[in-house]
């Protein structure tokens, strides 16, 4: 197809690029780090902190230090208020909003420089994904477009949010890639939920020549097809009729009805081309990224990279683990001690976090992410997202999300962690309810994997905390999904929840007056 060719064919030269940085890592960085300095040494932040006179890695860890968010939001608050030069040369084009900050309402500044960071992390893994899953650029594709959970907004003169996924291509390759769209991008536009949903499934029902979905969040998806048999008999209708921009096809509508009509649904014979899947398959996302490969057995599962929303991290490659995103941003990987390490200092079996130096004005940013170190392809290190760096400590015994996140995947069902500050502390297994297996012997055997860890299992065993309980809610996930689409973020951006340490969330999930008083019209986003 036309439109591949062309995504294609700058793919692999942006691939032969990123290979040469991948053989030199360490000389990639550096040049990227200089060209990122020298650009913005007349900037305010630039200014401030001497880039001109910064000529090594460790003058400017001395020069600048590892800032979260918070600390850097009155640099953010002048770009907002529409002030040129304060962290870049070039002009703001955009912003975007951080979907995995459970505070929300952080806003980060885009430049034609940082997507173009994004540009060379996601087309170096479609070219590679191409050599070895050729099959998945044959057809159609469907990619996440988020529907509603946030109205169009301008701040400072300038609009939140890409105008689509495409963005992150380039310009020039937007219109090739809303070609192999199965999905037209005007569906994104319906503000009603419930018309969304229908639309979107009736697309991607008549899309007999599928071969690949890309999307964020695996709940999204799976929820997506959760609501099929609810809608089937419509979903046929408009298929066979002609509806919401579908094309009348009556022989096509008969094969999907026969493939609804299977218990579970038969996703391969509604898609038998459907050839990839790529969705986050790691660290919470990792139980949710399973069941949504039982639903599409046929399809190949590849986990993504580490694509945040302030720059690209990783990039997957479909032999191994995802690798560093040297063309895309200057990163930087702290250890247990506190030390700053480049990519090619890296240990195998540890973990770090990450900090990250953009040509979009971010400046040694604490991304709160952590990456395990599964060994290396040549000098390039292999990388696996485990979690966030957050820490739940009510007695001392500091819980790492990846740490809960492994806990709870010996669960086979929707879960998360609440710490709870009662008289005796304890720890709250939310779990969904409408699972069918045994779930009073849930909350017994997470405080009995949570006991890996040392001081948890001390302030057990003294009675500082006490035993995990069990708290089986009704649609967990939609639960969470709804609360989160109120605070504004886009759908397919949710992650699952993984630990609820702040009220507001904890009442979302737990309070059925709270969460049904709103006017969002919320879809069947799990059956």
């Amino acid at each position: 197809m036309s439109g591949w060719r062309s995504i294609l064919t700058a793919a692999r030269v942006e691939n032969k690029a990123f290979k040469q940085a991948w053989a030199a890592p360490r000389a990639s960085q550096r040049m990227l780090l200089s060209d990122i300095l020298q650009t913005n040494a007349e900037t305010e932040f630039g200014r401030q902190h001497r880039f001109a006179a910064i000529d090594s890695f460790e003058e400017f860890r001395a020069r600048v230090p590892i800032r979260t968010y918070d600390h850097l939001q009155p640099w953010f608050d002048r770009v907002t208020a529409g002030e040129p030069s304060v962290l870049t040369r070039e002009p703001v084009i955009a912003f975007e909003e951080t979907g995995g900050s459970r505070s929300g309402g952080k806003l980060i500044p885009y430049t034609a420089s940082s997507l173009r960071g994004f540009r060379a992390a996601v087309l170096p893994w479609l070219a590679d994904l191409a050599e070895r899953r050729p099959a998945a650029f044959e057809g159609r594709a469907y990619v996440a477009i988020s529907p509603i959970a946030r109205q169009p907004r301008i701040i400072g003169g300038i609009p939140v949010g890409l105008p689509n996924e495409g963005a992150y291509l380039g310009p020039e390759l937007v219109t090739a890639f809303m070609q192999m769209l199965a999905v037209p991008p005007s569906v994104a536009a319906l503000m009603d939920v419930d018309q969304w949903r229908f639309a979107t499934l009736a697309h991607l029902l008549a899309a007999a020549d599928l071969t690949i979905i890309s999307v964020w969040s695996p709940t999204f998806l799976s929820a997506l097809l959760d609501a099929i048999p609810g809608l089937a008999e419509a979903l046929v209708r408009a298929i066979h009729d002609g509806a919401v921009g579908v094309a009348a096809d009556p022989a096509r509508a008969r094969e999907v009805d026969a493939a609804l009509a299977r218990h579970p649904i038969d996703t391969e014979r509604l898609w038998p081309r459907l050839d990839t899947l790529s969705a986050w398959a790691d660290g919470v996302s990792r139980p949710y990224a399973r069941r949504l490969a039982q639903m599409l057995p046929h399809a190949f599962l590849q986990p993504k990279g580490l694509l945040a929303t302030e720059s690209a991290v990783t990039t997957p490659r479909s032999a191994s683990w995802p690798v560093p995103a040297l063309r895309s941003a200057f990163l930087e990987f702290i250890d247990e001690a506190g030390r700053s390490l480049l990519c090619d200092e890296l240990q195998a079996g540890e973990t770090y976090r990450v900090a990250l130096t953009s040509p979009g004005g971010l400046y040694r940013y604490d991304l709160g992410d952590r990456l395990r170190c599964h060994g290396f392809d040549g000098p390039s290190p292999l990388l696996e997202f485990v979690g966030r760096e957050v820490v739940s400590d009510l007695v001392g015994e500091k819980l790492h999300e990846d740490f809960i996140s492994e806990a709870l995947s010996a669960i086979d069902c929707a879960a998360c962690l609440a710490p709870r500050a009662a008289a005796t502390p304890f720890y709250e297994l939310l779990v969904d309810a409408g699972h069918g297996g045994n779930v009073q012997t849930m909350a017994t055997l997470v405080d009995t994997l949570l006991c890996a860890n040392p001081q948890y299992a001390y302030a057990r065993r003294i009675g500082q905390l006490g035993p995990v309980a069990l708290r089986p809610l009704e649609r967990l996930i939609e639960r969470h999904t709804r609360a989160e689409a109120l605070r504004g973020r886009r759908l397919a951006d949710i992650k699952p929840p993984i630990l609820v340490d702040d009220a507001r969330t904890y009442a979302a999930l737990t309070n059925q007056v709270d969460n049904e008083s709103s006017d969002f019209r919320t879809p069947s986003l799990v059956a």
